[in-house]
């Protein structure tokens, strides 16, 4: 009997796409890392749409005022429509005001937020942006519910000629209902009432944004 043993030439693999060869990119031998801090998802940006590189723009925007805290700017990239609900067990709002007041982070100079990993997909109508974030509320010892507790979240936004119509979060981490009462967040089994035209407690600094109508 006759046995015949092939031995291809084989070729090392690719690299993921977003990734550069080689271990130079990494802390050690064989370590790689993306091309762009968040991009975990393996995307590479070099193959974004205009339409998609377009709104990973206004993302990266959205996260930079967030962290610079810089209100008008933020505010300038969210839809006077807005449609969003900042957390699941939270009731849909609509509106740039009820944006403004819910979005603490831009207002809050003590919290901060970390763009983790993203991936967009879309055209010239709208564009989703999917991304998972950590936020940082307020440093420890502040004397706050979760203050220093890292949230990791995913969200959902979708944007459409530059503005930001549509965000919703989903905390990727368990916080016990005390908490979220704590935050100012309802229990998950707590009954919701009648919505007013905007959320209580808007700061005055949000006042001026539109209160938005639902589409």
């Amino acid at each position: 009997m006759l046995v015949v043993i092939a031995v291809a030439n084989a070729q090392a693999p690719a690299p993921p796409q977003g990734q550069a060869p080689g271990p130079a990119r990494g802390r050690g031998p064989g370590i790689q890392l993306p091309r762009q801090g968040f991009e975990a998802t393996g995307q590479n940006p070099a193959n974004y749409t205009p339409d998609e590189a377009a709104a990973v723009a206004v993302v990266k925007k959205w996260v930079e005022t967030t962290n610079n805290h810089d209100l008008a700017a933020h505010m300038a990239l969210i839809d006077d429509n807005i449609a969003f609900r900042g957390d699941p067990i939270s009731p849909l709002w609509h509106g740039a005001r009820a944006y403004c007041g819910s979005y603490g982070f831009v207002w809050n100079p003590t919290s901060v937020i970390k763009l983790d990993e993203l991936y967009v997909v879309g055209g010239p109508s709208e564009t989703l942006v999917l991304i998972k974030r950590t936020d940082i509320n307020n440093p420890a010892g502040a004397g706050r519910d979760l203050n220093g507790y890292q949230v990791s979240l995913s969200v959902l936004a979708r944007v459409k000629n530059g503005k930001i119509t549509e965000w919703y979060d989903a905390p990727l981490n368990k916080v016990s209902a005390g908490a979220l009462q704590g935050a100012g967040g309802p229990a998950p089994a707590a009954a919701q009432p009648a919505r007013p035209p905007t959320p209580p407690n808007v700061p005055a600094a949000c006042m001026s944004y539109p209160e938005g109508s639902v589409r």
